[in-house]
């Protein structure tokens, strides 16, 4: 295997060693690549929660601005109601 130089920033200073280092800077290359594959999965259930419902004939048709405001008004209404409930439960 090749010998690799690091030097390390002052946030990897504070481990004990320098392979504790590096395996702290390699973890955090991989996370944005791990991040950008769990949105995707995200998505991808969302999509499929969206086409099963679809499928059950679970949805609303709005055919103009002023029903998607009233629409929108009515989720937050809802959210905020539920919202409230569950901080009176406790």
């Amino acid at each position: 295997m090749p010998t690799r130089n690091v030097n390390p920033t002052e946030h990897f200073d504070s481990f004990s060693n320098a392979g504790e280092a590096e395996g702290e800077e390699l973890r955090l290359l991989q996370t944005p690549e791990q991040d950008e594959e769990a949105k995707l999965e995200w998505l991808r259930a969302a999509a499929r929660e969206g086409f099963d419902a679809i499928e059950r004939g679970d949805y609303v048709t709005l055919r103009s601005g002023k029903e998607i405001d009233a629409f929108i008004d009515e989720l937050r209404i809802e959210a905020s109601e539920e919202l409230a409930a569950e901080i009176a439960r406790g």
